[in-house]
């Protein structure tokens, strides 16, 4: 009897240690581990965030956005200020035109040609103006420009006078005509009017009669 009450007493003894140590894990051990989850599960989430970020600035970093480029740095797009650049983008050979009713026609005289003007690039920059039987043959030595208008700056060899500078100017108008202010036979500035010679099929050749001698 004594051994059966003695067995029950370190049963009570046992659950009661127990319930103390039940209660102790809840009060102490549990909130540390609750805490130490929610501090894990933080810097997990916050990981990814923080690189993402740190992607995107890099990116801006080194891809900047088009619109802030200025169009003048942006590649394929150049400044021609070169003046055999210029020489380059002008249509090489020009026809006098001459005035007639009120139209235009190319006008060949009995004892004349027509007058030419040839843009040419044969070991130098070359300028020749044909009127009539004689020619004038210059070297270009520069171009300038200033909208549709060309500013030529041309040498010639005179076996009298020796070098001379001369000027020549283009103004290009509409229809693929052009103004240039030339030398005449006169060796004098006048103005003529031209076309580009590959459109010079638009108007009508109109060739004067043989000259009577």
């Amino acid at each position: 009897m004594k051994a059966f009450i003695t067995a029950i007493s370190w049963h009570r003894k046992e659950q009661y240690w127990a319930r103390n140590i039940n209660i102790l894990m809840k009060k102490v051990f549990f909130p540390q581990f609750f805490l130490l989850g929610a501090l894990v599960i933080g810097l997990v989430s916050c990981s990814p965030k923080s690189d993402a970020v740190k992607t995107s600035a890099g990116d801006s970093l080194s891809k900047p956005s088009e619109s802030r480029v200025p169009k003048n740095h942006q590649p394929g797009i150049k400044s021609s200020d070169r003046w055999d650049d210029i020489f380059k983008s002008l249509p090489k050979e020009w026809t006098m035109l001459t005035k007639k009713d009120s139209k235009y026609i190319i006008y060949i005289p009995c004892d004349y040609q027509n007058q030419k003007i040839i843009l040419s690039n044969k070991e130098k920059y070359a300028l020749e103006h044909i009127i009539g039987q004689d020619a004038y043959y210059f070297q270009i030595k520069n171009i300038r420009k200033d909208g549709n208008t060309y500013l030529f700056e041309l040498q010639e060899e005179n076996a009298e006078k020796g070098q001379e500078n001369v000027m020549y100017t283009l103004d290009i108008k509409d229809n693929h005509q052009a103004v240039w202010d030339v030398y005449n036979d006169e060796r004098k500035m006048a103005a003529i009017t031209t076309t580009d010679s590959r459109f010079e099929n638009r108007y009508k050749t109109v060739e004067e009669p043989p000259c009577l001698e």
